[in-house]
Protein backbone atom coordinates (compact mmCIF):
# COMPACT_ATOMS: atom_id res chain seq x y z
CA UNK A 1 0.00 0.00 0.00
CA UNK A 2 1.45 3.37 -0.96
CA UNK A 3 1.84 6.23 1.48
CA UNK A 4 -0.87 8.22 -0.30
CA UNK A 5 -3.39 5.40 -0.08
CA UNK A 6 -2.56 4.87 3.58
CA UNK A 7 -3.02 8.58 4.27
CA UNK A 8 -6.42 8.58 2.53
CA UNK A 9 -7.49 5.52 4.51
CA UNK A 10 -6.48 7.13 7.81
CA UNK A 11 -8.16 10.38 6.77
CA UNK A 12 -11.39 8.47 6.04
CA UNK A 13 -11.40 7.06 9.58
CA UNK A 14 -10.55 10.41 11.19
CA UNK A 15 -14.06 10.84 12.71
CA UNK A 16 -13.71 7.45 14.38
CA UNK A 17 -10.34 8.41 15.90
CA UNK A 18 -11.76 11.74 17.05
CA UNK A 19 -14.72 9.99 18.68
CA UNK A 20 -12.36 7.64 20.53
CA UNK A 21 -10.29 10.63 21.67
CA UNK A 22 -13.45 12.39 22.84
CA UNK A 23 -14.68 9.39 24.82
CA UNK A 24 -11.31 8.71 26.46
CA UNK A 25 -10.87 12.36 27.44
CA UNK A 26 -14.41 12.43 28.82
CA UNK A 27 -13.66 9.31 30.87
CA UNK A 28 -10.51 10.93 32.30
CA UNK A 29 -12.49 14.09 33.13
CA UNK A 30 -15.18 12.11 34.91
CA UNK A 31 -12.55 10.09 36.78
CA UNK A 32 -10.73 13.29 37.79
CA UNK A 33 -13.99 14.78 39.04
CA UNK A 34 -14.46 11.83 41.42
CA UNK A 35 -10.99 12.20 43.00
CA UNK A 36 -10.34 14.31 46.10
CA UNK A 37 -10.65 18.00 45.36
CA UNK A 38 -7.24 19.51 44.90
CA UNK A 39 -6.29 22.40 42.67
CA UNK A 40 -4.52 20.07 40.27
CA UNK A 41 -7.47 17.69 39.95
CA UNK A 42 -9.86 20.59 39.42
CA UNK A 43 -7.61 21.93 36.67
CA UNK A 44 -7.32 18.50 35.03
CA UNK A 45 -11.09 18.10 35.19
CA UNK A 46 -11.64 21.55 33.63
CA UNK A 47 -9.01 20.89 30.95
CA UNK A 48 -10.64 17.57 30.07
CA UNK A 49 -14.08 19.07 29.70
CA UNK A 50 -12.82 21.99 27.60
CA UNK A 51 -11.01 19.47 25.40
CA UNK A 52 -14.18 17.40 25.10
CA UNK A 53 -16.16 20.45 23.95
CA UNK A 54 -13.54 21.42 21.37
CA UNK A 55 -13.20 17.82 20.17
CA UNK A 56 -16.97 17.46 19.83
CA UNK A 57 -17.16 20.49 17.55
CA UNK A 58 -14.26 19.26 15.43
CA UNK A 59 -15.85 15.81 15.31
CA UNK A 60 -19.02 17.28 13.82
CA UNK A 61 -16.90 18.99 11.17
CA UNK A 62 -15.07 15.76 10.35
CA UNK A 63 -18.32 13.84 10.16
CA UNK A 64 -19.56 16.26 7.54
CA UNK A 65 -16.27 16.42 5.62
CA UNK A 66 -15.38 12.74 5.60
CA UNK A 67 -18.68 10.90 5.86
CA UNK A 68 -21.13 13.55 4.58
CA UNK A 69 -23.16 13.50 7.81
CA UNK A 70 -24.57 16.98 8.54
CA UNK A 71 -25.63 17.50 12.15
CA UNK A 72 -26.15 21.29 12.26
CA UNK A 73 -27.18 24.00 9.79
CA UNK A 74 -24.47 26.34 8.49
CA UNK A 75 -25.30 29.20 10.87
CA UNK A 76 -25.04 27.04 13.97
CA UNK A 77 -21.84 25.38 12.70
CA UNK A 78 -20.18 28.77 12.27
CA UNK A 79 -21.03 29.76 15.83
CA UNK A 80 -19.88 26.38 17.18
CA UNK A 81 -16.55 26.61 15.35
CA UNK A 82 -16.03 30.17 16.59
CA UNK A 83 -16.67 29.04 20.19
CA UNK A 84 -14.38 26.02 19.66
CA UNK A 85 -11.58 28.27 18.39
CA UNK A 86 -11.79 30.45 21.51
CA UNK A 87 -11.97 27.39 23.77
CA UNK A 88 -8.96 25.93 21.98
CA UNK A 89 -6.92 28.95 23.07
CA UNK A 90 -8.05 28.31 26.67
CA UNK A 91 -7.25 24.61 26.28
CA UNK A 92 -3.71 25.32 25.08
CA UNK A 93 -2.91 27.19 28.29
CA UNK A 94 -5.04 25.11 30.66
CA UNK A 95 -3.33 21.75 30.07
CA UNK A 96 0.21 22.90 30.95
CA UNK A 97 -1.07 24.70 34.05
CA UNK A 98 -2.90 21.53 35.12
CA UNK A 99 0.16 19.37 34.54
CA UNK A 100 2.46 21.77 36.39
CA UNK A 101 0.00 21.72 39.30
CA UNK A 102 0.00 17.92 39.37
CA UNK A 103 3.80 17.84 39.40
CA UNK A 104 3.96 20.48 42.11
CA UNK A 105 1.41 18.68 44.31
CA UNK A 106 3.16 15.37 43.73
CA UNK A 107 6.53 16.83 44.62
CA UNK A 108 5.09 18.47 47.74
CA UNK A 109 3.55 15.19 48.87
CA UNK A 110 6.84 13.31 48.33
CA UNK A 111 8.87 15.80 50.35
CA UNK A 112 6.39 15.65 53.22
CA UNK A 113 6.55 11.87 53.44
CA UNK A 114 10.33 11.70 53.74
Amino acid sequence: MSAGALFLLLEHFKPLFQAIHLLLTLAVGIFASTRPRTTAMALVCAACFVTVLVSAVYLTGSLQTEWKITLFPVGIRRVLFLIAEFLYIVEVFLWPVALFSIVRERRASITRVI
